[in-house]
């Protein structure tokens, strides 16, 4: 896969993942109990909070996803290279497992 479509992916689960919860949600409603009364919903900081949250989340998510293998136990080996018509061209180093 890609690194592009790895991107277009992610992206695409994470709006239709937004657009579940915003869907389901519902309104906050204040309220009281008897020392402190609640407002009706979330404040700048708490929006600001889940959204840097987010980004973090995704950035870690992102940098697991994109991770190169570690080869343990590999040699490195040489390979013969031919073009279309079978005429051989040289030779091309690959790693392979001991």
């Amino acid at each position: 896969m890609t690194r592009t479509r790895k991107i277009v992916t992610a992206s695409i689960a994470a709006l239709t993942l937004g657009g579940a919860v915003t869907a389901t949600a519902t309104p906050a409603a204040a309220w009281c109990n008897g020392w402190t009364c609640y407002s009706d919903g979330p404040s700048a900081g708490a929006i600001a909070g889940g959204v840097i949250g987010g980004l973090a989340l995704g950035a870690l998510a992102a940098g697991a996803a994109n991770a190169q293998p570690r080869y343990y136990n590999t040699c490195v080996q040489r390979t013969a290279v031919y073009d279309d018509w079978g005429r051989f061209r040289g030779y091309r180093r690959i790693r392979v497992a001991c």
